[in-house]
């Protein structure tokens, strides 16, 4: 989790300073564990109960739409990018854990192979920190601020029984407002903020779904343009990325230890949206051996 925080502030300072720029990009994923051998169909259900849970009718409507979804969306995304054929079972199905029973009633109803059971769900928002600041005046102002979470819990099957589980979470910075004194400040309301919700879900939709099919993931990266650097934020502004990397490339030997960590760094950046991963990892491993940028840990993350 702590790595969506970093990445907000890198966001953070790119959005203020002019020393570097955010550029965003795909990757292709390979999968950690491919189906093999590939299955001619598989099947996406929902064992989470969400009316057990007792939420406020809003946000309990707003959930069952959000799975069923979630749901179709991944029989989707697996048909369009695989040969394999892709069915969403719609509805709350009950599937006790050690009954595969249950289960394998649904694999022979829908001639399938496995069954992707969804088997948690949540959407919240979590307050992270609240900052105080000392006016001019003596008084003091409070900032709350607050993280969108998302966290998915599946369970694969197949005939033979359970195969794995898994889960997928999902953090980032989402907002903040004004504390009164004494006071503790309310945190966003999911059901209003629904489109921030969704986006969160269906990332880490594709997070797990990168697991077992081919896929894509996006990246969001700081090129540094700083002083020295102004002909790579040149070549970035005018979409010559190939410019970019050569003018970068060209001081990746330089005596002073952090321009040679900047220079490292964005050829790492642009050789990961080349989609050359080990290219960028060498580059990527001697930018933090001058200098550990904090952009640079981040990208090793991924690594």
């Amino acid at each position: 989790m702590q790595r969506y925080h970093i990445i907000f502030i890198l966001l953070l300072l790119s959005s203020c300073a002019a020393k570097q720029v955010m550029i965003s990009y795909t990757t292709p994923t390979v999968p950690l564990y491919p189906l093999e051998p590939a299955p001619q169909k598989v099947i996406l259900l929902n064992s989470y109960s969400v009316q057990a849970q007792k939420y406020r009718d809003n946000k309990e409507a707003l959930f069952m739409q959000m799975i069923d979804s979630l749901l179709q969306e991944s029989a989707y995304r697996i048909r369009s990018t695989t040969r394999i054929a892709a069915e969403a079972v719609r509805g709350y199905t009950f599937i006790n854990n050690n009954d595969t029973a249950s289960i394998n009633n649904l694999l022979q109803q829908y001639n399938a192979v496995y069954a992707f059971v969804l088997t948690g769900f949540d959407v919240e928002f979590i307050q992270t920190r609240v900052d105080v600041t000392k006016e001019s005046s003596g008084s003091k102002s409070r900032e709350a601020f607050y993280d969108i979470r998302a966290g998915l819990a599946y369970a694969l099957y197949r005939k033979d029984g359970l195969v794995r589980t898994d889960d997928a979470v999902r953090q980032k910075f989402h907002s903040s407002r004004n504390v009164a004194s004494g006071l503790l400040a309310a945190g966003p309301n999911v059901v209003v903020q629904r489109n921030d919700a969704y986006d969160i879900v269906f990332e880490c939709v594709q997070d797990y779904l990168n697991r077992y099919f081919p896929g894509e993931q996006k990246h969001y990266r700081p090129l540094l343009i700083s002083k020295g650097f102004e002909s790579t934020g040149a070549a970035i502004k005018r979409g010559d990325y190939e410019a970019a990397l050569i003018e970068s490339m060209k001081r990746t030997k330089e005596t002073d230890d952090k321009t040679a960590a900047i220079a490292n760094y964005n050829c790492a950046v642009l050789f990961e949206r080349k989609n050359q991963r080990e290219e960028a990892k060498k580059y990527l491993q001697a930018s933090l051996q001058r200098v550990p940028l904090p952009q640079a840990r981040a990208m090793m993350l991924d690594y």
